[in-house]
Protein backbone atom coordinates (compact mmCIF):
# COMPACT_ATOMS: atom_id res chain seq x y z
CA UNK A 1 0.00 0.00 0.00
CA UNK A 2 3.15 2.72 0.77
CA UNK A 3 4.14 1.82 -2.61
CA UNK A 4 1.08 2.86 -4.51
CA UNK A 5 0.49 5.95 -2.06
CA UNK A 6 4.13 6.59 -3.05
CA UNK A 7 3.57 6.27 -6.87
CA UNK A 8 0.48 8.12 -7.17
CA UNK A 9 2.16 10.70 -5.39
CA UNK A 10 4.85 11.32 -7.57
CA UNK A 11 2.77 11.15 -9.92
CA UNK A 12 0.94 13.90 -9.47
CA UNK A 13 4.14 16.31 -8.65
CA UNK A 14 5.15 15.18 -12.37
CA UNK A 15 1.99 16.27 -13.87
CA UNK A 16 2.28 19.58 -11.83
CA UNK A 17 5.45 19.79 -13.01
CA UNK A 18 4.54 19.70 -16.81
CA UNK A 19 1.92 21.91 -16.21
CA UNK A 20 4.40 24.74 -15.18
CA UNK A 21 6.25 24.57 -17.84
CA UNK A 22 4.23 24.05 -20.11
CA UNK A 23 2.77 27.64 -19.91
CA UNK A 24 -0.99 26.15 -18.71
CA UNK A 25 -2.68 27.84 -15.82
CA UNK A 26 -4.67 25.68 -13.82
CA UNK A 27 -8.54 26.14 -14.17
CA UNK A 28 -10.64 26.49 -10.68
CA UNK A 29 -13.84 25.85 -10.58
CA UNK A 30 -14.55 29.86 -9.44
CA UNK A 31 -12.70 31.27 -12.51
CA UNK A 32 -14.64 33.02 -14.82
CA UNK A 33 -14.40 32.86 -18.54
CA UNK A 34 -15.47 35.66 -20.25
CA UNK A 35 -14.84 36.92 -24.01
CA UNK A 36 -14.92 40.37 -25.32
CA UNK A 37 -17.08 40.76 -28.65
CA UNK A 38 -14.11 41.60 -32.03
CA UNK A 39 -14.25 44.96 -32.72
CA UNK A 40 -16.18 46.04 -35.58
CA UNK A 41 -13.44 47.17 -38.57
CA UNK A 42 -13.15 51.51 -38.66
CA UNK A 43 -14.93 51.01 -34.68
CA UNK A 44 -12.67 53.09 -32.41
CA UNK A 45 -13.42 54.70 -29.12
CA UNK A 46 -13.30 58.71 -29.47
CA UNK A 47 -13.48 61.40 -26.41
CA UNK A 48 -16.10 64.27 -27.63
CA UNK A 49 -13.63 66.89 -27.63
CA UNK A 50 -11.74 64.85 -30.56
CA UNK A 51 -14.95 65.59 -32.48
CA UNK A 52 -14.76 68.40 -34.71
CA UNK A 53 -18.57 70.50 -34.42
CA UNK A 54 -19.56 70.03 -37.95
CA UNK A 55 -19.37 65.82 -37.12
CA UNK A 56 -21.43 66.66 -33.38
CA UNK A 57 -24.33 68.25 -35.71
CA UNK A 58 -23.98 65.55 -38.19
CA UNK A 59 -24.33 62.82 -35.41
CA UNK A 60 -27.23 64.93 -33.40
CA UNK A 61 -29.45 65.55 -36.75
CA UNK A 62 -29.29 61.53 -37.09
CA UNK A 63 -30.34 61.06 -33.64
CA UNK A 64 -33.93 59.57 -33.22
CA UNK A 65 -36.42 62.52 -32.10
CA UNK A 66 -37.42 61.57 -28.31
CA UNK A 67 -41.39 60.65 -28.25
CA UNK A 68 -44.04 63.25 -26.24
CA UNK A 69 -45.00 61.37 -23.43
CA UNK A 70 -49.50 60.74 -23.61
CA UNK A 71 -51.35 62.60 -21.85
CA UNK A 72 -54.51 61.47 -20.70
CA UNK A 73 -55.92 64.41 -20.44
CA UNK A 74 -55.70 66.16 -23.53
CA UNK A 75 -58.75 66.78 -25.39
CA UNK A 76 -58.98 64.54 -28.45
CA UNK A 77 -60.16 66.17 -31.88
CA UNK A 78 -63.33 63.69 -31.59
CA UNK A 79 -63.53 66.42 -28.64
CA UNK A 80 -62.91 69.54 -29.91
CA UNK A 81 -65.57 68.96 -32.59
CA UNK A 82 -68.40 67.84 -30.32
CA UNK A 83 -68.28 70.71 -28.22
CA UNK A 84 -69.17 73.00 -31.75
CA UNK A 85 -72.43 71.03 -31.29
CA UNK A 86 -72.98 70.74 -27.83
CA UNK A 87 -76.90 70.52 -26.55
CA UNK A 88 -77.77 72.32 -23.20
CA UNK A 89 -81.12 72.19 -21.63
CA UNK A 90 -83.58 74.51 -20.56
CA UNK A 91 -86.22 74.82 -17.28
CA UNK A 92 -88.54 77.39 -17.69
CA UNK A 93 -89.86 79.94 -18.16
CA UNK A 94 -89.90 81.81 -15.01
CA UNK A 95 -92.40 84.71 -14.31
CA UNK A 96 -90.29 86.12 -11.41
CA UNK A 97 -86.76 86.08 -11.30
CA UNK A 98 -86.70 84.45 -7.98
CA UNK A 99 -87.86 81.52 -8.89
CA UNK A 100 -85.59 80.73 -11.57
CA UNK A 101 -82.72 81.87 -8.84
CA UNK A 102 -84.26 78.71 -6.27
CA UNK A 103 -83.72 76.28 -9.15
CA UNK A 104 -80.32 77.65 -9.76
CA UNK A 105 -79.68 76.80 -5.96
CA UNK A 106 -80.77 73.88 -5.66
CA UNK A 107 -78.76 72.89 -9.22
CA UNK A 108 -76.01 74.04 -7.64
CA UNK A 109 -76.23 71.92 -4.43
CA UNK A 110 -76.16 69.00 -6.42
CA UNK A 111 -72.63 70.50 -7.82
CA UNK A 112 -74.41 70.77 -11.29
CA UNK A 113 -73.70 73.65 -13.59
CA UNK A 114 -77.04 75.71 -14.03
CA UNK A 115 -77.56 79.76 -14.30
CA UNK A 116 -80.77 81.96 -14.63
CA UNK A 117 -80.70 83.53 -18.42
CA UNK A 118 -82.56 85.81 -20.37
CA UNK A 119 -83.32 83.47 -23.59
CA UNK A 120 -85.11 85.07 -26.30
CA UNK A 121 -87.94 82.78 -27.74
CA UNK A 122 -90.54 82.41 -30.64
CA UNK A 123 -93.97 84.06 -29.64
CA UNK A 124 -96.88 84.64 -31.73
CA UNK A 125 -96.81 84.79 -35.18
CA UNK A 126 -97.37 87.94 -36.86
CA UNK A 127 -98.00 89.23 -40.53
CA UNK A 128 -95.70 92.42 -41.54
CA UNK A 129 -97.75 94.17 -44.64
CA UNK A 130 -94.81 96.48 -46.25
CA UNK A 131 -92.93 98.38 -49.32
CA UNK A 132 -89.58 96.75 -50.07
CA UNK A 133 -86.71 98.45 -49.27
CA UNK A 134 -85.65 102.15 -50.91
CA UNK A 135 -81.77 103.17 -51.94
CA UNK A 136 -81.58 105.47 -49.13
CA UNK A 137 -83.12 106.79 -46.39
CA UNK A 138 -84.25 110.29 -48.24
CA UNK A 139 -85.33 108.23 -50.85
CA UNK A 140 -87.77 106.99 -48.55
CA UNK A 141 -88.81 109.79 -46.57
CA UNK A 142 -89.86 111.00 -49.88
CA UNK A 143 -91.76 108.33 -50.51
CA UNK A 144 -93.54 108.19 -47.16
CA UNK A 145 -94.41 111.98 -47.83
CA UNK A 146 -96.33 111.01 -50.91
CA UNK A 147 -97.83 108.01 -49.36
CA UNK A 148 -99.33 110.24 -46.39
CA UNK A 149 -100.55 113.03 -48.38
CA UNK A 150 -102.87 109.93 -50.15
CA UNK A 151 -104.40 109.07 -46.99
CA UNK A 152 -102.09 105.98 -46.50
CA UNK A 153 -101.10 105.22 -42.77
CA UNK A 154 -96.92 104.87 -42.76
CA UNK A 155 -93.96 105.11 -41.59
CA UNK A 156 -90.07 104.32 -42.56
CA UNK A 157 -88.65 101.53 -40.80
CA UNK A 158 -85.76 102.54 -39.41
CA UNK A 159 -83.30 99.18 -38.99
CA UNK A 160 -83.43 95.44 -39.65
CA UNK A 161 -83.86 93.64 -42.91
CA UNK A 162 -86.56 95.83 -44.24
CA UNK A 163 -84.01 99.62 -43.02
CA UNK A 164 -85.22 102.20 -45.76
CA UNK A 165 -88.52 100.53 -46.37
CA UNK A 166 -92.36 101.40 -45.15
CA UNK A 167 -94.27 99.74 -43.04
CA UNK A 168 -97.99 99.73 -43.30
CA UNK A 169 -98.55 97.89 -40.21
CA UNK A 170 -97.86 94.62 -37.99
CA UNK A 171 -101.14 92.41 -37.65
CA UNK A 172 -101.61 89.56 -35.46
CA UNK A 173 -104.31 87.67 -37.71
CA UNK A 174 -103.50 86.86 -41.20
CA UNK A 175 -106.70 87.49 -42.69
CA UNK A 176 -106.45 91.27 -41.83
CA UNK A 177 -103.03 91.50 -42.88
CA UNK A 178 -103.88 90.06 -46.39
CA UNK A 179 -106.74 92.41 -46.75
CA UNK A 180 -104.55 95.34 -46.21
CA UNK A 181 -102.38 94.46 -48.60
CA UNK A 182 -105.15 93.76 -50.95
CA UNK A 183 -106.53 97.67 -50.59
CA UNK A 184 -103.02 99.04 -51.22
CA UNK A 185 -102.43 96.83 -54.23
CA UNK A 186 -105.95 98.32 -55.46
CA UNK A 187 -104.34 101.96 -55.08
CA UNK A 188 -101.06 100.82 -56.82
CA UNK A 189 -99.16 100.65 -53.83
CA UNK A 190 -96.49 97.06 -54.60
CA UNK A 191 -97.37 96.38 -50.95
CA UNK A 192 -95.78 93.14 -49.92
CA UNK A 193 -96.81 90.49 -46.50
CA UNK A 194 -94.66 88.53 -44.58
CA UNK A 195 -94.97 86.35 -41.68
CA UNK A 196 -92.49 86.25 -38.78
CA UNK A 197 -92.80 85.05 -35.27
CA UNK A 198 -92.48 87.64 -32.42
CA UNK A 199 -89.66 86.64 -30.30
CA UNK A 200 -90.38 87.02 -26.29
CA UNK A 201 -87.50 87.91 -23.71
CA UNK A 202 -88.17 84.56 -21.48
CA UNK A 203 -86.59 83.77 -18.10
CA UNK A 204 -85.18 80.04 -18.56
CA UNK A 205 -82.67 78.20 -16.02
CA UNK A 206 -79.82 76.79 -18.69
CA UNK A 207 -77.96 73.66 -17.60
CA UNK A 208 -74.43 72.85 -19.36
CA UNK A 209 -74.40 69.69 -21.87
CA UNK A 210 -74.80 66.92 -19.81
CA UNK A 211 -75.89 68.09 -16.40
CA UNK A 212 -79.72 67.18 -17.06
CA UNK A 213 -78.43 63.10 -17.35
CA UNK A 214 -77.48 63.01 -14.07
CA UNK A 215 -80.35 64.10 -12.64
CA UNK A 216 -82.57 61.48 -10.86
CA UNK A 217 -86.59 61.38 -11.84
CA UNK A 218 -87.60 62.48 -8.44
CA UNK A 219 -85.46 65.43 -9.26
CA UNK A 220 -87.80 66.35 -12.16
CA UNK A 221 -91.18 65.30 -10.07
CA UNK A 222 -90.43 67.12 -7.18
CA UNK A 223 -89.52 70.22 -9.74
CA UNK A 224 -92.61 70.04 -11.32
CA UNK A 225 -94.78 70.07 -8.11
CA UNK A 226 -93.46 73.19 -6.94
CA UNK A 227 -94.08 74.90 -10.45
CA UNK A 228 -96.37 72.80 -12.27
CA UNK A 229 -96.36 75.37 -15.54
CA UNK A 230 -92.59 74.64 -16.11
CA UNK A 231 -91.43 73.29 -19.43
CA UNK A 232 -88.03 71.54 -20.32
CA UNK A 233 -86.90 71.94 -23.73
CA UNK A 234 -83.12 71.52 -25.57
CA UNK A 235 -81.35 73.76 -27.02
CA UNK A 236 -77.78 74.21 -29.14
CA UNK A 237 -76.05 76.07 -26.57
CA UNK A 238 -74.42 78.23 -29.28
CA UNK A 239 -77.70 80.13 -30.33
CA UNK A 240 -77.74 81.03 -26.60
CA UNK A 241 -74.45 82.15 -26.16
CA UNK A 242 -75.12 86.19 -25.51
CA UNK A 243 -73.06 88.96 -27.29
Amino acid sequence: MRWIVLVLFLANVGVFAWLQTSGHAPVTPDAAVTTAPPAEAGDTIRLLSELDRDELESRDSAAPAPRAPASSGALTTEGRAGTAGAVCTLVGPFEEGYQGEDVVQRLRALQLDAELREVEVPGQMRYWVYLEPLSSRREAFNRLRELQAAGVDSYVIPKGSLTHGISFGIFSERDRAQLLSDELRAQGIDAQMREEPQMIAEQWVVLAPGAADALAGDFWAQLQLDYPELDRRQNLCAELETD
